[in-house]
């Protein structure tokens, strides 16, 4: 997948870690509230969930833009900064109707 642009490819590097980041929270939100073969279930589900956000989206935009890999604390900041964002957004949204 060639994303054409650095903004294009910066918005798929960082929508793809929040939705990481968002999965992760899933797992330690349901700690242990879950059955062991269940909560297996998940976390394998979730494994591949991520697996696939890195292959078919940050990777790419990180093979066509170099310059957007970055190491785990800006990872963080990257997820906490989107979340806030659309998390905001959607307050703004729903003070609307």
């Amino acid at each position: 997948m060639k994303l054409g642009s650095f903004t294009a490819a910066k918005a798929a590097r960082d929508a793809g870690i929040e939705a990481m980041d968002a999965l992760n929270a899933l797992l330690l939100e349901l700690g242990g509230t879950l059955p062991e073969a269940e909560s297996k279930v998940l976390r394998v589900a979730v494994a591949r969930s991520m697996d696939s956000i890195l292959e078919n989206l940050v990777n790419p935009a990180l093979r066509e833009y170099p310059a957007l890999d970055v190491d785990e604390s800006t990872w963080g900041s990257i997820a906490v900064t989107r979340a806030r964002m659309r998390l905001s957004a959607a307050a703004g949204d729903s003070s609307d109707g």
